[in-house]
């Protein structure tokens, strides 16, 4: 395994160009960088066939981290077996993006309240034990509901400027 940078990401294909964050010590002692690598796979948080995933933007100049398999990854990636006996062969690489060298404010909030927190620009969504809070705006497509009472179906009475009565299931 070792840090690396995203050169660049394909999300139809799920696959990223990667460059190495380190060098290379050949036998004669001198160092060089070490090649970008095509077509590889990235990692996302995913379950239930697919049905549960937490997916992400992935952008150029993000840190990842790199893993090498130890054989070939023709057979997961094709369905196919190929004749290619490379041993932690770079071809074979996966990326897990999200690498950085110092945190940022959501990490540093999601530590120090004990929640997982999302954010994105000056959206913050945070899960906590103390219950779910959003900041920024809340667009929500379909039926709102709580304690029972939709938000798109329940009336107030007694709505003429003065004090109205409890909304009605």
């Amino acid at each position: 395994a070792m840090p690396g940078k995203v050169l660049a990401f394909d999300p139809g294909k799920c696959v990223a160009t990667v460059q190495p964050v380190m060098k290379f010590k050949k036998p004669d002692g001198k160092t060089i960088d070490f090649p970008q690598i095509t077509g590889v796979p990235v990692v996302f948080p995913q379950g239930a066939g697919q049905n549960a995933t937490i997916a992400f933007p992935v952008k150029a100049g993000d840190g990842c981290l790199i893993v090498v398999a130890e054989q070939s990854l023709d057979y997961w990636q094709y369905g196919q077996e190929t004749d290619t006996d490379l041993a932690f062969d770079m071809t074979n690489a996966i990326c897990i993006p999200g690498l950085f060298v110092q945190a940022n404010a959501a990490v540093q909030a999601a530590c120090a309240e004990n929640a997982v927190v999302i954010k994105v620009g000056g959206t913050v969504l945070k899960v906590g034990s103390d219950g779910v809070t959003i900041t920024g705006k809340l667009t929500v497509s379909g039926e709102v509901t709580g304690n029972g009472v939709a938000l798109s179906t329940h009336i107030h009475t007694g709505d003429h400027g003065g004090k109205t009565s409890s909304p009605h299931k």
